[in-house]
């Protein structure tokens, strides 16, 4: 196929006022390339001609976003103003209502397709989601999206693969996987529309597709998180839904109404809070893993003298970064419970949320207060990490309260939070005890239930772009709906070879159970030591989105601090992340003192002291737990294997982490499990399907 896409990739528009000194930002074949005017000599519109003249580009091409130098954000800092109780109509709205009666599924097949980065493709028939492929899985390249820039060729080679995967692998339920699909969807992730163009000819290669559709980012976000609900089987409930992150092509920050099978954009709002989270990670070495001085000037005047939140001072080398940066809020929320949140830093963080609306000028510059505190110390960047965890949660929370508000007492039965922000899960907590119907003194028929989805980060476009225009007529389990294992078929004979033998023969999860626990399976094997085994499992198809919940996961049993240190020693992870806890439903009461159901890890509830002093390695160090609650109905195998440990340990709970090396997505190939069973010292056994793999040579126990 010919490419019919210039070579220039261009960041969406932006426009900022300035007095003397105005740049763009260009994007020129993976490189960031900046220009600068001056308003008296030539306007914006006549130095984009100049630049594409000296850089032989077509001038159709060319948008840009006009940032403001640093008189324009001087300005905007001394004009922010910090609202502790904000109405609606202080809000800055960027558009008007949008209102969607999706259609119903009529027997229609779908494909959906999303470009950015975490691309992925997901299909459904009548309306129920047949499997999810995120390509990360499949490239075995973290967050991965096909990069157009780099190779028009590759990039259709890519895609192709890609589609070939979904089509032979798909475990489609009635056996046949389509050559034909109804309907084509393709989620908005910031392209030219020519990209999308032509990759409707890269579908076309393999599968017929009778119309297409284009669907917006949060729109996308929005329909997952409100269809993955249980809300949506009522439709007489009415379903406040915010969707929020970092960019895309309708907003960062938007809000949705669905009530009487109508779904209504009712607000769409200037805030990029994902960015202002992002960028703050630039300040902690150890969150991005790399010397402050890559970013600040820590000897700068501003940063030295820098005594109220008058100024700002530039960040550098953020953009390059684009990739790696993506993993920096997760790691940020967890590092947010080793510092101490200060005062004097709010003003900073609610400057960034509050006024840094747009991608490019937040991250550029940061509020000299917070570089200071930063270059100060140690101490400085960890207090930093909880000033804004701690100012990000109260952020949310007052917008939420202010459209409560604007709707009208007893008016909302439910709120859905989807978009990567949603993956915050102290946010979803301090939400979930402040609104909803959990909270203390809370009713039902009065306050609102609370909901977020299985993958609200972009992995799960595709879903809401598949209910976009068939949505269910039921609820579905999606949290299992990934791929199974790609070289499956050499499953039997790698067994074999390796000596494993099958859990079924051995006593099956009782067993497993006595090996975690330490009981008589561990301390007859030849290979044990003095601690207690860590163990892999990998059984049945993958999970859709970020979460490891028991297909592909790291188990062991929570009763050390030596076990979680394992644990983040043996993926080479940072000695402040969390683990997540597994469950069983029937023991939430004994870890929290009440139920909070969470079957894909979006919540984080205080675990009770009783529990941190018997199990220390189940909660994080701010004594949370991002927990997975798990019943038999949500997954019968784990939910057997938790109640099992429950009766040997006295708590029917374990701890849990993905099965993957460092910077590598989930895995999903046998050779690669034990690959790493041979080369991890901390890892002891690998179950695949019903074969436990066990490590060839001993494991000699660290001190």
């Amino acid at each position: 196929m010919k490419w019919p896409c210039a070579a220039l990739a261009l960041l969406p528009a932006f426009k900022a006022e300035a007095d003397d000194v105005v740049s763009l930002a260009f994007e020129v074949r993976g490189k960031a390339v900046p220009i600068s005017w001056k308003p008296t000599v030539e306007n914006a519109l006549t130095a984009a001609r100049r630049f594409a003249a000296e850089h032989d580009l077509p001038e159709h091409t060319l948008s840009a976003w006009a940032v403001a130098e640093e008189i324009g954000l001087k300005r905007a800092w001394a004009a922010a103003k910090h609202r502790e109780s904000p109405e609606v109509m202080q809000m800055p709205v960027l558009a008007s209502s949008q209102t969607r009666a999706p259609d119903q599924p009529t027997g229609r097949s779908v494909i959906s397709l999303y470009l950015g980065h975490d691309s992925s493709i997901a299909v459904s028939q009548n309306g129920r989601i047949q499997c999810i492929l995120e390509l990360e899985r499949l490239f075995d390249i973290r967050y991965y999206r096909p990069n157009i820039t780099l190779s028009p060729d590759r990039y259709q080679t890519e895609w192709h693969k890609a589609l070939r995967a979904v089509q032979r692998h798909c475990e489609y339920e009635d056996g046949t996987f389509p050559a034909h699909f109804n309907d084509g969807v393709i989620v908005f992730a910031g392209e030219f529309e020519c990209y999308q163009l032509w990759l409707r000819g890269v579908v076309g290669m393999i599968f017929t597709v009778e119309q297409w559709h284009m669907v917006d980012h949060h729109e996308s976000h929005a329909l997952l998180g409100y269809y993955a609900s249980p809300f949506h089987s009522t439709p007489s409930r009415t379903t406040l839904i915010l969707s929020y992150d970092s960019a895309g092509n309708d907003g960062s920050f938007n809000v949705y109404l669905a009530s009487m099978g109508k779904f209504e954009r009712i607000a769409q709002l200037g805030y990029s809070l994902g960015n202002a989270y992002d960028v703050a990670g630039v300040l902690m070495p150890e969150v991005s893993g790399h010397p402050l001085s890559d970013f600040v000037n820590c000897s700068d005047p501003d940063v030295l003298n820098a005594s109220s939140g008058s100024k700002l001072v530039r960040i550098g080398a953020y953009h390059e970064k684009a990739v790696e940066k993506l993993s920096w809020p997760g790691k940020m929320m967890g590092y947010s419970a080793v510092g101490t949140a200060r005062d004097e830093l709010r003003e900073s963080m609610r400057f960034l949320m509050e006024e840094c609306r747009s991608f490019i000028p937040g991250a550029m510059a940061l509020p000299t207060l917070m570089v200071r505190a930063a270059c100060e110390s140690l101490e400085g960047q960890r207090a930093v990490a909880a000033t804004m965890q701690s100012e990000f949660e109260h952020f949310v929370l007052s917008r939420l309260e202010a459209f409560l508000r604007f709707l009208g007492p007893g008016k909302v039965d439910s709120i859905v939070l989807s978009g990567g922000c949603a993956l915050n899960v102290l946010t979803n907590q301090v939400v979930y005890d402040t609104l909803s119907s959990a909270k203390p003194g809370g009713e039902k028929g009065r306050d609102p239930d609370f909901f977020v989805p299985m993958a609200p980060n972009d992995s799960g476009l595709t879903v809401g772009g598949l209910w976009s225009v068939a949505p269910p007529s039921g609820q579905q389990n999606l949290q299992y709906l990934g791929f199974p294992l790609w070289d499956r078929h050499l499953l039997l004979e790698l067994a074999r070879s390796h000596g494993a033998r099958r859990l079924s023969k051995l006593g099956g999860v009782e067993y497993l159970a006595e090996l975690l626990a330490g009981g008589p399976a561990w301390q007859r094997h030849p290979n044990r030591t003095a601690d207690k085994p860590i163990i892999a499992v990998v059984r049945g198809r993958q999970e859709f989105g970020p979460r490891a919940l028991g297909h592909r996961s790291l188990l062991a049993v929570p009763d050390s601090q030596e076990m979680r240190d394992r644990m983040n020693r043996l993926k080479a992870r940072a000695w402040y992340r969390p683990v997540a806890p597994m469950v069983a439903e029937e023991a939430m009461e004994q870890v929290f003192g009440r139920p909070v159901r969470s079957p894909y890890m979006t919540m984080a509830p205080q675990v009770l002291p009783e529990i941190q002093n018997r199990f220390p390695a189940l909660a994080h160090l701010d004594g949370t737990a991002r927990h997975q609650s798990v019943s038999e109905h949500d997954e019968p195998w784990v939910h057997a294997l938790l109640m099992a440990v429950g009766r040997l340990t006295g708590l029917a709970a374990l701890i849990n982490t993905s099965f993957n090396s460092k910077g590598k997505p989930i895995v999903n190939r046998v050779r690669d499990c034990l690959k790493m069973l041979n080369e991890l010292p901390d890892l002891d056994f690998v179950l695949i399907e019903d074969y436990l793999f066990r490590k060839r040579t001993p494991r000699t126990t660290r001190t």
